[in-house]
């Protein structure tokens, strides 16, 4: 996928539409950069996007400007400053080949363009759409990012799927994301490495819940497992766009509390021992 400028449309259309208004009196003096900028322009259009309809017309209007203005712009600003005086118009077959193929190059791209497979994509709430499609996990605290990096694919897929209206595949990413959090809490909290097939949401809550877990974050779990993860387990569910765009700033902020707390029980298990001083060791004869 290539992001695309479409500014530069608008551009070439400036540069291109003029040489379809050569007159007999047109003289290189009064053309020749003109030219040049929009030969230059339509090669930045071919680098940019694929298109294939009007490449042949594009071809030959790039000729017809290379048959007039030279393609090094030193060359081209010599023949400028060579022009001889009085100076006369550019020759008929030079004014015919460039209005023709500026003509024919209009038309085609305008039926190319008509048809090609351009969308706007809707914004997603207060998410920027450029954020969406490429870092949608940059919508995580950094420290979360720094020390969960698992959570990162996930969270960009989650973004490309809410963008493109692919609600439920936005659950089960942010939900897949979630639950990675959860497994390093629970191993973290129980000192115990959840086994490789267990995956039951309730199960992780009551071992958590047993264990002196925060209710601050087994609640919030709990309320993601009735309301989201359970309902999408099943194929006659779907989540609406509303509820992707909920599901979100929800997963968000479980997994920024269970990486807050697994930060602050990691520092704890980390603590040195406390040792009385030396001085208040006492010695029995």
């Amino acid at each position: 996928m290539q992001k695309v400028n479409e500014f530069q449309l608008y551009e070439l259309a400036i540069a291109v539409h003029p040489l379809t208004a050569v007159t007999e009196q047109t003289k290189y003096s009064q053309i020749w950069l003109d030219w040049y900028n929009a030969r230059a322009a339509l090669a930045t259009l071919f680098q940019q996007r694929a298109l294939e309809v009007c490449y042949a017309t594009a071809n030959e209007l790039y000729s017809a400007i290379d048959s007039v203005v030279p393609r090094d712009f030193s060359e081209a600003a010599q023949k400028f400053q060579n022009v001889p005086s009085p100076e006369p118009p550019l020759e008929w077959s030079q004014r015919y080949a460039i209005k023709t193929a500026a003509d024919k190059f209009e038309t085609i791209l305008s039926a190319e363009l008509s048809n090609s497979d351009t969308y706007w994509i809707s914004p997603k709430g207060t998410h920027k759409t450029s954020m969406l499609l490429q870092n949608a996990h940059l919508e995580l605290p950094a420290s979360v990012i720094r020390d969960m990096p698992e959570v990162i694919a996930d969270f960009d897929q989650a973004g490309k799927c809410l963008l493109f209206d692919n609600n439920t595949a936005v659950g089960f990413h942010l939900l897949r994301a979630t639950e990675s959090v959860i497994r390093r809490y629970y191993k973290t909290l129980t000192g115990i490495e959840p086994k490789a097939k267990f995956r039951n949401w309730g199960s992780y809550i009551k071992k958590l819940n047993d264990h002196g877990a925060s209710k601050k974050i087994t609640q919030n779990l709990e309320h993601i497992r009735e309301n989201y993860r359970n309902p999408i387990l099943h194929p006659e569910e779907n989540l609406s766009a509303d509820e992707a765009q909920v599901l979100f700033g929800v997963c968000v902020s479980a997994i920024f509390l269970m990486a807050n707390e697994i930060s602050s029980l990691t520092v704890k298990s980390a603590a040195p021992l406390a040792f009385p001083s030396s001085g208040a060791l006492t010695t029995t004869a």
